[in-house]
């Protein structure tokens, strides 16, 4: 038997070719022998390979990465009575929930752009979209804060870059070319605060704004989109973290949980002179849609609830309830469900964070509507092989574990005992393996159990 361990990338590591012509002759001959003697059937072949199964059922739970709050975990605990505050103490070891002094400055976040880190596959890649403002009246300010257009009625404005680092507006047949521009639209603090409420919309974003402003200028040979907005109402109000039902459910201080937990985080982002943004509007940061979150629903009934939650949260425009460890607002990761305990930062990336630590979570399997309670993927033969490079795969198994009991290592055996292993973080584990399956995807590493399929 050999055993090969590579994180991530398993190989078999195949004994010597022989090569002398004296051992081909005694293998011929040992083969030929054992067919006479069988009547004409290999039986040793024919017993391995009935051995080997055509795939593998990957049975597990949960939803993420399983590093700090669940959402799953946190409407249970909250339909058990739990308030926001023991929900983020439990899945936050050793944090507290303190009203701070929160800012009284925008909030800067971008909706079109190019992604400020340079990650493959993230941010925008046109050099054109466009803003359509829709329900009042709109202007257009120069980097002077001068007004150079303005109109009323649904107007969409064309947006683009031109040479010397400039951004560029044309509406009306007329082009506007700045270092910055700002688009204005009624019923905002911005601009005719007291004037009938209108609603900007970008093309390829995944919101619409009804509040705040936007500012347009060139990063990266691309238009770079702001909606600039307040931290503790216009912003959290637009976080398309959580479902608002959960609110008329049970689940309102889940929903305040969530918003305590954005509100931390935005608090450790500086604005990024890449995206001259403090954050941008997916799961890179935060699932951000504005005005489409606070409006869900008939006569917006569940962005009702949302921003009840919300405003449960919050004091004043500049006071707040914010997530703090050792008195400081902290980052704060949060994931769909855990398959019965969260994780360890460390196990499931790199860095060691004290107060996101593995603690126990019964409540996100018990939680109503958890479809990702359990799940199944299945990883063909060939799947199998590819993953951890053997002839064939016998049987698979998960051989250690984190703390989490998410998967550390799949040990695979072939038919003719040679074993070979995957390991890694959990989130690799999970990217890695879930690549192989035949849906593209593994919600999570939390395998409970891996079936040969006959």
């Amino acid at each position: 038997m050999t055993m090969t361990t590579q994180v991530l990338s398993a190989q078999v590591a195949h004994g010597p070719v022989r090569r002398r012509r004296t051992r081909r002759r005694s293998l011929v001959a040992a083969v030929v022998s054992a067919v006479l003697a069988t009547g004409g059937a290999v039986v040793g072949a024919t017993a391995a390979q009935a051995a080997v199964p055509s795939s593998f059922t990957i049975s597990g739970s949960g939803y993420g990465h399983g590093v700090g709050m669940p959402q799953y975990g946190a409407y249970q605990m909250a339909r058990q009575g739990s308030a926001s505050w023991d929900v983020l103490k439990h899945y936050y070891s050793g944090s507290a929930v303190s009203t701070k002094t929160t800012t009284g400055n925008n909030i800067l976040v971008q909706v079109y752009g190019k992604d400020p880190a340079g990650r493959s596959g993230y941010g925008d890649t046109s050099k054109t979209t466009s803003v359509t403002v829709t329900g009042g009246s709109w202007r257009l300010l120069d980097a002077a804060s001068k007004t150079v257009a303005s109109g009323t009625g649904t107007t969409k404005l064309a947006v683009t870059v031109v040479s010397g680092g400039k951004a560029r507006v044309t509406v009306g047949g007329k082009t506007y070319d700045d270092t910055l521009l700002r688009i204005n639209w009624s019923g905002t603090r911005y601009y005719k605060s007291t004037g009938t409420t209108a609603v900007a919309t970008v093309a390829g974003a995944h919101g619409s704004y009804k509040h705040g402003r936007l500012t347009l200028t060139s990063k990266g040979g691309l238009p770079n989109l702001t909606n600039d907005v307040l931290l503790n109402t216009e912003y959290l109000y637009g976080i398309a973290e959580m479902p608002s039902s959960w609110g008329l459910n049970g689940g309102l201080s889940a929903l305040a949980a969530q918003a305590i937990t954005a509100r931390s985080y935005v608090m450790t982002k500086a604005v990024d002179d890449d995206c001259r943004c403090n954050v941008v509007d997916d799961v890179r940061d935060q699932y951000y849609t504005g005005w489409k979150k606070e409006s869900e629903g008939t006569d917006a009934k569940y962005g009702k609830v949302w921003k009840k939650a919300v405003d449960a949260t919050t004091t004043s425009r500049t006071q707040a309830r914010v997530l703090t460890y050792g008195g400081v607002p902290v980052v704060t990761h949060y994931y769909s469900s855990s398959g019965g305990r969260t994780a360890d930062s460390e196990d499931v990336w790199s860095s060691v964070v004290p107060y996101e630590r593995s603690v126990s979570d019964p409540y996100s399997k018990a939680a109503p509507g958890n479809s990702y309670a359990s799940w199944t993927r299945k990883l063909t033969q060939a799947q199998a092989r590819a993953l951890f490079g053997l002839t064939d795969v016998a049987s698979i198994k998960v051989s250690a574990k984190w703390t989490s009991g998410q998967a550390r290592t799949l040990t695979a055996t072939s038919s003719a005992g040679k074993t070979a292993t995957v390991t890694g973080k959990a989130d690799a584990i999970r990217s890695t393996v879930g690549k192989r399956t035949t849906a593209g995807s593994m919600p999570s590493s939390w395998i409970t159990k891996i079936t040969a399929v006959a």
